[in-house]
Formats: structure tokens, C-alpha cells, sequence
């Protein structure tokens, strides 16, 4: 062994849920004389990630209000792309004639009001301005080490320190370990925390696309028989596309010419924004959406696509990281107010029951509108139908606010404070 190194809190992971944990817990987390009380844990360090990710992220207007609390929307270097409606269609559409145009309509929609209620960022964007935040605060970054374990010495029953191996021989003592490392999270594997995943039934083809008609700051959606199609906007005449469809299907898209390609994704989508055109590659994103009944265990918590994996037809899945910030922020204030550390047990409570009630209700939400939608043709009718009602209905404003964030889950940094 080579080394042993303390710190409060060890977060697992350098990816966009990573360095925002480590930003939003460096608020809450303070070190002895000065020194980091959080190490971040980056095993690629930037060096293995694509050159070009084409992906975006949508925040809600909660989420905004935290990134801009914490200072990262300041150095987002492209603006990022309101969202002041939501237009939501259900079907698939005739060729054409008088039934594709009724077919066209969309059955539900709202609107804004006087402040957008999302925004669509680039993710190459977001990382770096994120990045940039995080070399002012009192993290330490170690890149391009491996974690290969956790262990805790003196047992799963007491609130003690945990251990992080490191591939190099290293350990990490610390009170808190944070596994912000992805689906297949290492540590919660490690660590025999059950995972229950669906089956693969659909892949995500991923691309941006230029429009003719001008977006007016909308994102639609469709409910195809195959999965829905998302189109986001994302830059004057820009959208970018979430298309989800079974995995052969996909594939076969991604093999198509960008003229054929455009094509089924104006068959599919309708004349809404007129002509359609490929703007940058396209990515296939496997989709296996998946709920951890256990969200922590002694000295450690899960956060990000390591606690919760949702289909992204809602486009929530950061979201929910930015609520396992907030909380867990708050969570390790209210323990350090009383003098308590972050592996303190009302912390792993705090977290479990700040979190658990929104990621489930995300979770079944997502998942079973998939289901209905893209799986179960005949309830997808009546669905249609409830489409309709719900735009005539409170239910509606219910939605929109919960479009906006922070009604599932209340913390300080998603209402604009600091953690207290």
C-alpha cells in the first residue's frame, strides 16, 4: 500500500453529475484549516470522452435557478434554448390527404408564461462551464485513476470511515463516499446494492437537425406505435432529436443516408417545422431504464444514473442528479449545523427521504407512458383520448408545474439559496 489520504466526502465519478455534486456539496463541506473536505474521483479525466458529444441536456427552470446559484450558468459559453411550450401529438401519421393534416394536431399543449419552464443545453457546453466553476472551489480532482473498491474496516453497523481503493494502490479514507459513476456503477456493484433494470426493448437514435419553420421555443412530441419522437430546440431554426425505437429499427436509421434518414424523420414527425435536414452525426443510446430500491447504505450514497435510470422521453434524467445535489446538500448543512459528520446516519435519512418519493414517481411515470404508448396499441387510443381531457382539465397546470421543477422535491439550491 502506498498512500492513505482523508477527506469528508469522496464523490466517485467526473462525468456531469460528478462535477456538479462536487460543486453543490463544496458549498455544504467544509475542511479542516483550510484544506478540500471533498476529492473527486475522474477515471477517464476527459481523455477517453468523444471529441464531439452531440448530446443535449434539458434543465428545468429549477435546475437553472441551482446552476445559476452555484455559478455555473454564467460561464455556459453558448446560449442555452428556451422551452416555453410543450406540444404533445400521439399516433402515427397518414401518408397524406385531409387525415394526416387532423392526424398532425396536437392534442396536448401548454405554455410558459412569462419565464420559460426548461432550457436545452449542449452538453460539451455544460461539462466545460461546469469544469471551469469547479477549478475555483475547494475540490480536490484526481484524474485518470481508477476506483477499484470500498470497504468499510469496522463493519456495515456503525457510522465509521470507508476506505477507497484506488488502482494504484491507494486508499482514500473518508466519511462519505457519493457514486455519481454512471448505470454500472462499480461501487454499487461492488457493494451488492440491487439493481432492478427493465428489459432492452428500445434504442434512442440521437442527431440534430435544421428546420425550415421557425421552432417558436417548443419542444414536440410524438407518440409513435414504435416509441416516441422528441424534437428539442436548440438554437435558432436547430432541434435536436430523441427518437426512440425498437433496437433493429434504430439501427437501420443509423445506417440510412442522411436524405433517407431525414425523410422517415419527417414521416414520422409531420410538416410542423417543415423541411428537416441532418445536422452533425447520429448516436444510438441503448435504453434500459432501471430503479435501485436502495438509494443509500453506511458511508455511502448513490446519485445520478447510479441510483436512477429513466427513459428520457420526459427529458428529466438531470434533473433528478440536480435533486440528488440539492438534497443531499442540505442533508450534510443540517448535520454539520449540529456538529455531525456526512457519514452520520439522519444524513443517509435525509437523502432517502428528500429523494425517494420524486425518483420513484419520475421513474413510474416515464416508464409506464412508455409501456402504454409504444407497447399496449389499445390503451395508447384511450390514451389519446385522455390527452384531450387533460388539456381541458387542472391536471394540466399540475403538469406544467411540475415541468418547471422543484415541486417533487424542495431543497435550497433548486429554490435559489445556498444549503443551509
Amino acid at each position: 500500500m502506498n498512500a492513505c489520504q482523508h477527506y469528508d466526502i469522496a464523490i466517485v465519478g467526473g462525468g456531469l453529475t460528478g462535477v456538479m455534486m462536487a460543486i453543490a456539496l463544496s458549498h455544504a463541506a467544509h475542511g479542516e484549516a483550510g484544506a478540500p473536505a471533498i476529492v473527486l474521483l475522474d477515471r477517464d479525466g476527459g481523455q477517453t470522452r468523444p471529441r464531439r458529444d452531440i448530446r443535449t441536456t434539458t434543465i428545468h427552470a429549477a435546475g437553472k435557478l441551482m446552476l445559476d446559484t452555484l455559478g455555473v450558468w454564467a460561464h455556459l459559453d453558448a446560449a442555452p434554448a428556451p422551452i416555453t411550450s410543450i406540444k404533445i401529438a400521439d399516433g402515427a401519421l397518414p401518408k397524406q390527404g385531409l387525415a394526416r393534416r387532423r392526424q398532425n394536431a396536437f392534442r396536448l399543449d401548454w405554455q410558459a408564461g412569462e419565464t420559460p419552464m426548461a432550457f436545452v443545453v449542449a452538453n460539451e457546453d455544460l461539462i466545460a462551464a461546469l469544469q471551469k466553476v469547479l477549478a475555483d472551489r475547494p475540490v480536490h480532482l484526481m484524474t485518470g485513476i481508477e476506483v477499484t473498491g470500498m470497504t468499510r474496516p469496522d463493519g456495515d453497523g456503525g457510522d465509521g470511515l470507508a476506505r477507497v481503493q484506488l488502482a494504484n494502490g491507494d486508499e482514500i479514507s473518508c466519511h462519505l463516499v457519493v457514486a455519481c459513476d454512471g448505470a454500472h456503477s462499480q461501487i454499487r456493484q461492488q457493494r451488492g446494492m440491487p439493481r432492478r433494470a427493465a428489459t432492452h426493448r428500445q434504442t434512442a437514435i440521437v442527431a440534430n437537425l435544421t428546420t425550415e419553420r421557425d421552432h417558436a421555443d417548443t419542444a414536440c412530441q410524438r407518440f409513435l406505435p414504435t416509441g416516441p419522437l422528441a424534437l428539442m430546440p436548440h438554437g435558432p431554426h436547430r432541434v435536436s432529436l430523441v427518437w426512440t425505437l425498437p433496437p433493429h429499427e434504430a439501427e437501420n436509421l443509423q445506417t440510412m443516408d442522411e436524405e433517407a434518414f431525414c425523410a422517415a424523420v419527417h414521416d414520422g414527425f409531420g410538416d410542423h417545422l417543415g423541411e428537416l435536414r441532418l445536422d452533425g452525426p447520429r448516436l444510438l443510446w441503448p435504453l434500459v431504464p432501471a430503479v435501485m430500491p436502495q438509494l443509500t447504505a453506511p458511508n455511502l450514497v448513490l446519485a445520478g444514473d447510479a441510483g436512477h435510470v429513466i427513459h428520457p422521453l420526459a427529458g428529466q434524467g438531470y434533473n433528478l442528479a440536480l435533486g440528488d445535489a440539492a438534497v443531499l446538500a442540505d442533508a450534510i448543512a443540517a448535520a454539520a449545523a449540529r456538529g455531525l459528520a456526512p457519514s452520520h446516519r439522519s444524513v443517509r435519512t435525509d437523502y432517502d427521504a428528500g429523494r425517494r418519493f420524486e425518483v420513484r414517481a419520475m421513474s413510474a411515470m416515464t416508464s409506464g407512458l412508455n409501456e402504454v404508448m409504444s407497447f399496449r396499441p389499445r390503451l395508447a387510443q384511450l390514451a389519446g383520448t385522455g390527452m384531450q381531457m387533460i388539456n381541458a382539465s387542472p391536471v394540466k397546470d399540475l403538469l406544467q408545474r411540475s415541468a418547471r421543477g422543484g415541486q417533487l422535491a424542495r431543497a435550497n439550491l433548486l429554490e435559489g439559496r445556498l444549503p443551509e
